[in-house]
């Protein structure tokens, strides 16, 4: 409904303004205007009164009245909702409710794991905390099901994906692959270490070459196998001091054999891969991509010295192939990292320079 004006023409020459409440109707197909009521001249409303008329109106407004009870409201307590309401759609989507439930069906436990699980996705992506910092992030959560969960849930339904993990990675990449159409041609094998605070686990925890710069703490290997555009298919936990390609060769074998992958590329840090291990992969004829310090290998200078023509991948980033020795080395460029490390060297030379001086000896 809306306001409507209509003027009227006197004999007189003047006019005369009417203003009505009026209504769309569609007959037969097509809309008609229905006067709902007559307001009467508008010159007699201004003179007595209009905006009362209006106010008085307003009264029965259901959304004034939702105004007028709004301003009486008093908020007793708030929570976030819609992180748990997109995040639990993309969790359906990927049918890990039915996954968890399907493994439970038959078993003793009586623990929700499936929410206890989707809780600490939840946090892992909103907010990530310990599980004690889950329990109390979850009081800012709103969603009926966590309000059951304690503390203790968390870990019985961390063990209950620790000993079905297989099957979950599985059934979880065979509904990935449908959603996406994922292929597994070729997938990349990568490994990375993360250390503890503490002893850490039995039988895992162990010193050895760590990525986070920690010599001083125990660490374990974690290797994540992933397609070729980085979608996460599966993972091993290793003892941290694991540098026996037959253990990841093992692995990577399972790995082939429970996903039906055709060709593995083992991918590493030249820091994890050492000249002995390099030469076992090689040896066992796996596929793999290294990075190398260039200061580590005398090759690199004539690998450097290469004629070949650069062909830009991103911005700043430039990249040639060259072929030496039988190993296949992609050389990259980046302009800006190659500036900031002039200015670093003319700094440094600068600096020394000036040194030499103050010492009385000619640079």
């Amino acid at each position: 409904m809306y306001i409507r004006t209509k003027v009227f023409k006197n004999k007189d020459g003047s006019t005369r303004t009417y203003l009505y409440i009026v209504r769309g109707r569609r007959v037969n197909g097509k809309v008609r205007q229905e006067i709902v009521a007559n307001l009467g001249r508008l010159e007699e409303l201004q003179e007595n009164g209009l905006d009362q008329l209006i106010e008085g109106l307003a009264r029965f407004s259901r959304r004034q009245w939702i105004q007028a009870q709004a301003k009486e409201l008093e908020a007793k307590w708030a929570k976030e909702l819609g992180p748990a309401l997109v995040f639990r759609r993309l969790w359906e989507e990927l049918s890990l409710d039915r996954i968890l439930k399907k493994l439970l069906a038959g078993t003793q436990i009586t623990t929700n794991v499936e929410e206890a699980v989707f809780a600490m996705v939840l946090n892992r992506l909103c907010d990530p905390q310990s599980k004690l910092g889950v329990k109390r992030w979850l009081e800012t959560v709103y969603r009926p099901e966590f309000e059951q969960l304690e503390l203790h849930h968390f870990y019985q339904s961390l063990d209950f994906l620790a000993e079905h993990k297989e099957q979950i990675e599985v059934q979880l990449f065979d509904r990935v692959k449908d959603l996406f159409n994922v292929e597994l041609d070729l997938v990349f094998w990568d490994t990375t270490s993360t250390y503890f605070e503490g002893q850490g686990p039995e039988g895992l925890a162990e010193y050895g070459f760590s990525k986070d710069n920690r010599s001083d703490r125990m660490q374990v290997l974690i290797g994540i196998l992933m397609t070729r555009d980085g979608t996460p298919v599966a993972h091993r936990v290793f003892p941290g001091n694991t540098a026996d390609v037959k253990t990841f060769r093992a692995a990577m074998d399972d790995l082939k054999g429970r996903f039906m992958i055709r060709r593995v590329i083992l991918v590493g840090d030249r820091g994890m891969v050492s000249k002995r291990v390099l030469r076992e992969i090689e040896a066992s004829g796996l596929e793999y991509i290294v990075g190398v310090r260039m200061r580590k290998l005398k090759s690199m200078a004539e690998v450097l010295s290469r004629a070949g023509r650069y062909r830009n991948v991103r911005e700043n980033l430039k990249v040639k192939e060259v072929l030496h020795e039988g190993t296949r080395y992609i050389v990259c460029y980046n302009p800006e990292e190659a500036e900031r490390d002039r200015k670093a060297r003319e700094t440094m030379v600068a600096k020394l320079e000036e040194k030499l001086r103050s010492n009385g000896l000619k640079p």
